[in-house]
């Protein structure tokens, strides 16, 4: 005989939070707290290999899509159906065309000073902008640099509308990521950061685009793109666009 109770306590439990191999998955990140979060970022294990990866992030009924355009250099439907209806200069459509465009992220191994574990340190496109600006600047260089590197302090705000990190900052003096024991433990225990980056085939984001517009925009856009060998105003209006929301 079936045990009512029992279900329901089991339907609760499922229901209340995600499934285990999602909770694993998401240890993996880190999740910053508003306030001050200091890092090392770790360079890649093959030296010849990027010490981040970037990806596109499509954000489609609370489901994520990686973007083979970001990601892969490839056709992109959703990039496709969002230059479209940015181009109608319709309000409503521009803010259609705002929901669904690819936002970068940039994928990194880091170490989580309070813990002292790797985390996989998922970051938007000014904030990756002000860990590049350190190799740039000769007063820091390579802050990946395991033994002459800076750790890198996170400052997340969140008094406005969104979260902001314009105070965020290299520290100022160099030192080793730690002791070489810790090194090779960490630099053992990378996460596989190229491989998050999964794009999303081209059919399945065609059909999305069709379920949004209700029509095959896809060939439309491709033929007006085909066509345009020069910059024009509303490309470049477009881009700005863009720009101004990663």
């Amino acid at each position: 005989m079936v045990n009512i109770e029992e279900l329901r306590k089991k339907y609760n439990q499922i229901n209340k939070q995600p499934a285990q191999d999602t909770q694993d998955f998401l240890k993996k990140f880190l999740m910053m707290e508003e306030g001050t979060t200091q890092v090392r970022v770790l360079p890649a294990k093959d030296p010849d290999d990027n010490f981040y990866a970037e990806t596109g992030i499509h954000r489609i009924n609370d489901k994520n899509y990686h973007c083979p355009k970001v990601s892969k250099g490839e056709d992109c439907p959703l990039c496709d159906l969002s230059f479209k209806l940015w181009n109608t200069k319709e309000s409503g459509n521009q803010d259609i065309a705002r929901q669904i465009k690819a936002r970068k992220r940039f994928y990194l191994n880091a170490v989580e000073r309070e813990s002292g574990e790797v985390k996989i340190l998922s970051v938007g496109i000014k904030l990756f902008s002000k860990i590049l600006d350190c190799f740039f600047d000769d007063d820091y260089g390579d802050i990946t640099n395991l033994q002459t590197g800076n750790d890198f302090k996170i400052v997340k705000d969140k008094s406005g509308e969104w979260p902001n990190y314009d105070k965020s900052s290299p520290k100022p003096s160099k030192s080793p990521a730690g002791s070489d024991a810790e090194i090779a433990r960490w630099m053992d225990e990378l996460h596989d950061i190229q491989g998050l980056v999964k794009a999303a085939s081209y059919e399945d984001l065609k059909k999305l685009a069709m379920e949004i517009t209700g029509e095959d925009i896809v060939e439309q856009v491709k033929t007006v793109a085909s066509t345009s060998t020069e910059s024009n105003s509303e490309d470049d209006d477009y881009l700005k666009h863009l720009k101004g929301l990663e």
